[in-house]
């Protein structure tokens, strides 16, 4: 299982044995003489690719290196908070090791694009059905800020807290109950010190409950802090805490799943992301860049993202084109599109201060 603090390996080349090669402007009905050339001109070429923990994303990835066997995908999976300072390091010494990043776009956003590292995307950008913004829902929200670095294909809510049924007074967890002295000391908060879990669901509760109520939580609770999402969710279950913030999505899916941890239940509120992809500076791979990039963007992306993405995880199994079901079970994840302003939208310009804001009261407390 991965570990907060592990910048992991990649998972190796990705191609496929298969010697088929489909065009994707021909298998999605897209003709685009573009695209074509983007696909030729990649031939040969390596894919180095950021994603997320989440092993879907490497599912997704594996399954277009099959579609493009003559693109060598490699993926690296590290967590967003630790890719943004790695890149940035990287990139100041004249190092340029990655071509495009896929995941959850806060770091993106608020760290990466400020420091210079990311190309604007535009010029990436080849099919006409991705390009069109009517082709896409909130098409005011599909880069995270005014300057296009960030593309958004998925908008949705992410749970990244938990509780102990067995441990919460009255077994169900209400906002409220956050301040109930008799879960002092009982629940654990992923370190609020960047842009991560644990600040982004804090700064949702300050957006239902206000800033003042974070900060009682914060200094009369005594919470327990904990560096690693996975350990968060895992002191849930175990019981050595009632309440986890900042846990682990998909950790608390898989036990789920295996008919485990029955007592443990998702957080009263979820924090909305965005989930987007980006082309890092001085990509060295730059065609294969944006055959990924179309590819992933395309409808035929979507419905993998959508199919796979659904398989290992409670919610963001949707996307924000409009010619794109949501998968089985997840449209509980999508925020109300019609009522957006109630969310804190922590992975733009727009709910970065609100991110920022927490981080700086929990540093305060701690001296």
């Amino acid at each position: 299982m991965i570990t907060r603090r592990a910048l992991l390996s990649t998972t190796g080349g990705l191609v496929a044995a298969a010697t088929l090669a489909p065009a994707l402007s021909r298998a999605a009905g897209e003709p685009d003489a573009a695209f074509d050339a983007a696909v030729k001109a990649a031939k040969g070429q390596s894919l180095n690719l950021i994603v997320d923990p989440p092993q879907a994303y490497r599912d997704i990835a594996a399954i277009f290196a099959k579609a493009y066997p003559d693109i060598n995908v490699q993926t690296t999976v590290m967590h967003p908070s630790d890719a943004a300072p790695r890149v940035i390091t990287e990139q100041r010494n004249k190092v340029y090791s990655f071509d495009a990043w896929w995941g959850t776009c806060t770091n993106m956003n608020s760290i990466a694009a400020p420091a210079g590292i990311l190309a604007e995307l535009p010029p990436y950008l080849l099919l006409p059905s991705v390009k069109d913004v009517s082709n896409w829902r909130l098409p005011d929200m599909l880069y995270t800020s005014p300057k296009p670095f960030v593309f958004v294909h998925t908008l949705g809510l992410i749970n990244q807290g938990a509780y102990n049924t067995d441990l919460v007074p009255g077994g169900v967890l209400t906002l409220d109950k956050l301040l109930d002295p008799s879960l002092k000391k009982m629940i654990s908060i992923r370190v609020p010190s960047r842009p991560h879990g644990g600040s982004l669901m804090l700064a949702q509760i300050a957006k239902q409950k206000g800033f003042d109520f974070v900060e009682t939580l914060l200094r009369t609770m005594e919470p327990v802090y904990v560096d690693n999402d996975r350990q968060n969710t895992m002191s849930v279950v175990r019981g050595d805490t009632a309440v986890g913030i900042g846990t682990s999505e998909e950790t608390l899916y898989s036990c789920h799943q295996e008919k485990g941890c029955t007592n443990v239940k998702v957080f009263p509120t979820a924090d909305m992301q965005a989930r987007g992809v980006s082309v890092l500076n001085n990509a060295p791979n730059e065609a294969a860049a944006k055959v990924f990039v179309n590819w992933l963007l395309s409808k035929e992306g979507q419905e993998t993202y959508v199919r796979e993405w659904s398989k290992t995880n409670f919610g963001g199994g949707f996307s924000m084109r409009k010619d794109v079901e949501p998968g089985p079970g997840q449209s509980d994840s999508m925020p109300d599109m019609s009522h957006i302003e109630t969310y804190s939208a922590v992975s733009y310009d727009s709910g970065w201060a609100d991110v920022q804001k927490i981080i700086s009261l929990y540093k305060a407390i701690q001296g």
